[in-house]
């Protein structure tokens, strides 16, 4: 049994991608080819450990078809993270990710999550929106705005992409309503969905899980649309290609024992990302930021 699994925790995700992950696979089909199933997952790529060692587990109570298609932990033969916000939830206003149409303030990236961006902006203090606008929005004017939210929430709360937009007001220094290109509340509107999906931690749980998940040979790929995903998904890579050491708890003294050499578990099958040309971006201009970086899980020394 060929068995691809969908992890989405937004529902609509999963309606749209299962004809079309169905259909691809009766093109690809090739004679001989074992049964295919898509098993789509309600849950966030960051509890891909748990999942699938579930999936494994549950064979032994399985029919035997059902244990066929069981995914093994460890024994995966591929994996492709598209990590961020997709094109899906920027176009529906309703999802409150994108401030070019008004919408409720939400970015939560699967209705069921617990918090939505309306929390961040009405209820965290002023210090922590500076905090993560400047380390997940990378915005030079992060104590600026960040005062300029809470002084507009005294009022009334912030309830929607435009009033929140509204609220930020002039950026000094920009000119044309652009900064370097881009609109003044991009940044913000990046660090306040960070922030309410957590995305930089289930990016730091997952990638080691996606390597774990791996049998040998086997090769994960990781699409990333900002320097800050992509920079921990390649330091995770290089970590576990043996090109880094994890930090250790204690400074060693060069009279010490050093600590052995990092396990190579990976094969760096890119060494730089790739990303899109020219003519990908004139087709798709949301493919400009993108990089996409492969590596693939060596087998266990001998």
């Amino acid at each position: 049994m060929r068995v691809f699994v969908g992890f989405d925790v937004d529902p609509l995700a999963h309606t749209l991608a299962k004809p079309r992950v169905e259909a691809a696979a009766k093109e690809t089909r090739r004679e001989g080819d074992a049964p295919f199933r898509f098993a789509p997952v309600a849950a966030n790529f960051r509890e891909m450990r748990r999942v699938l060692s579930e999936m494994g587990s549950s064979s032994g109570s399985s029919s035997a078809t059902e244990a066929s298609a069981d995914v093994l932990f460890g024994n995966v033969d591929g994996i492709l993270m598209d990590l961020g916000v997709s094109s899906m939830h920027l176009d529906l206003p309703e999802r409150g990710f994108s401030f070019n149409d008004d919408g409720p303030l939400d970015m939560r990236m699967g209705p069921s999550a617990p918090l939505s961006a309306f929390d961040v902006v009405n209820d965290w203090p002023e210090d922590q929106l500076g905090k993560i606008l400047r380390e997940y929005g990378e915005e030079k004017h992060w104590r600026l705005l960040a005062r300029r939210i809470c002084e507009s929430r005294i009022e009334a709360p912030i309830t929607t992409t435009h009033e929140l937009v509204k609220a930020l007001g002039r950026v000094p220094g920009v000119k044309g309503g652009r900064s370097g290109g881009v609109h003044p509340a991009t940044r913000t509107f990046q660090a306040i969905r960070i922030a309410a999906n957590d995305e930089l931690r289930a990016v730091e749980e997952a990638v080691p899980a996606a390597i774990d998940a791996l049998a040998p040979g086997g090769r994960l790929a990781i699409i990333t649309f900002h320097s800050l995903e992509d920079k921990i998904v390649k330091t995770a890579f290089r970590e576990a290609a043996g090109q880094l050491n994890a930090q250790p708890d204690r400074p060693f003294s060069a009279w010490e024992r050093q600590p052995p050499p990092p396990e190579k578990r990976v094969r760096l099958v890119t060494r730089k990302p790739i990303v899109a040309d020219a003519e990908e971006v004139k087709r798709n201009v949301r493919a400009r930021s993108a990089k996409l970086r492969v590596c693939e899980k060596l087998p266990p020394p001998c």
